[in-house]
């Protein structure tokens, strides 16, 4: 739901095209003999044909496991206790493995991270390719082979025939990575999941692979979501923005808006320590602390024993998405999967809306789907927004030494294969 201080609710979206995949108030929980980590905890977001969503925030947020909730790949401990996943309408979760079969892959497809994990190391790069276009296709013999030489053309894979006889060991990483993009072209998707598809790449690599995806994007008008920790990247490939935080997605707005005025003090930080962004400044900025593991719904501010702008009242409410009003755009934002939609800007923080008073805030927040800015007229903030206590400081150095005895007593106990899905 998404707050809004000069309506009586919800704004309607303003948004023409119905999107292709729409994620409602999605959890994703991982269990454990211990505990229950949370590891996507009531997201909301979509993408339209055409259109690339990104999805950015640090190790350990909850991207590649939303990802893998959108594919039905979650395994054991892991499962979705709440939300919908909506393809053209149709919600695919509660299907069957054999029913999401029929999906994944045709109509959405993923690159994943790293492409030595995700190419068969006793098979050729051409058999990997014709075996998807076998599946999806209904390709076979010369036919799947000519079809999968000209799938590595068009990412530029030179002298494409001779490449498909080659074993994965045999390609550079780059080449490795143009593979697998050539891999999920051959199922023909609608939609393509991209999970940090450009991480172990140098440079120039890097710059190549991003050029190929938005051309293949253009040519084939895919809706892609684009998941990375690396706000240079998403400068350079998204439309819209969707920032990621111990579960939740905490800032969304269209990309050129989130870079030209950020709004969570989060974004603010991961701006902040892009190098080069503020030449002025004597070395690079850091946000101290580590992304907490959420072992339980969310029913405080999580960023707020990290945030140097917490306020009292951060540690008690859960923030509700407010559409915010930059100078340059209306304010905009929807209810449920829309929220933020295409021309929206909507923050996750007890700072908004900027004109209220503090406790307007916290009440608005405690209950975004009743309370009316109208209910508090004139309660309006005489500092602004910084107000700022000694609690945002404590918290932290409280926080440090929770890390060191109980988080890590807790991650001790934690399932091995737990461990290694979060931390992705």
């Amino acid at each position: 739901m998404t707050l809004d201080a000069d309506s009586d609710g919800p704004t309607e979206s303003s948004a023409n095209a119905d999107p292709l995949l729409a994620v409602e108030g999605l959890r994703t929980v991982f269990s454990t003999d211990k505990e229950e980590i949370h590891a996507v905890d009531g997201i909301d977001f979509d993408v339209r044909e055409g259109e690339t969503l990104g999805i950015v925030g640090e190790s350990g947020s909850g991207k590649s496991v939303t990802a893998r909730s959108i594919m039905g790949l979650v395994k054991s401990p892991g499962r979705i206790v709440d939300g919908s996943i909506r393809y053209r309408g149709e919600d695919l979760v509660g299907k069957s493995e054999d029913e999401l079969r029929a999906y994944r892959g045709g109509d959405i497809a993923m690159i994943f991270q790293d492409p030595m994990t995700s190419l068969n190391p006793v098979y050729t790069v051409g058999n990997q390719i014709e075996e998807a276009l076998e599946l999806h296709q209904g390709l076979s013999g010369s036919e799947a082979t000519d079809e999968a030489a000209s799938l590595l053309e068009s990412v530029n894979i030179p002298d494409a025939r001779r490449r498909l006889g080659e074993y994965p060991h045999e390609f550079s990483g780059g080449m490795r990575q143009r593979a697998l993009i050539a891999m999920a072209l051959a199922c023909d998707p609608e939609v393509l999941i991209c999970d940090e598809p450009t991480t172990a790449l140098d440079v120039t690599t890097q710059a190549q692979i991003l050029e190929l995806l938005q051309d293949v994007q253009r040519e084939r008008d895919l809706g892609m979501i684009f998941i990375t920790h690396d706000m240079g990247v998403i400068a350079e490939i998204a439309d819209r923005v969707g920032v990621m935080y111990a579960g939740e997605i905490i800032e969304r707005a269209p990309v050129e808006r989130l870079f030209a005025k950020p709004k969570h003090p989060y974004t603010r930080g991961l701006l902040e320590s892009i190098p080069g962004r503020n030449p002025e400044a004597a070395r690079l900025h850091t946000i101290e602390g580590d992304v907490p593991t959420a072992t339980e719904p969310a029913a405080s501010c999580r960023f707020a024993p990290r945030c140097p702008k917490a306020i009292d009242g951060c540690d008690r409410v859960h923030p509700s998405a407010v559409a915010v009003d930059d100078a340059d755009a209306d304010s905009a934002g929807t209810d449920g999967a829309d929220d933020g939609a295409i021309d929206g800007h909507t923050v996750s923080c007890l700072l908004y809306p900027e004109d209220r008073s503090r406790e307007w805030r916290l009440e608005g927040h405690r209950d975004g789907d009743s309370i009316d800015a109208t209910d508090l007229e004139g309660a309006r903030t005489d500092g602004g927004t910084d107000e700022t206590t000694s609690r945002g400081a404590d918290a932290t150095t409280s926080r440090g030494a929770g890390k060191a005895t109980g988080d890590d007593a807790s991650a001790d106990t934690r399932d091995d294969a737990t461990n290694e899905v979060i931390d992705e």
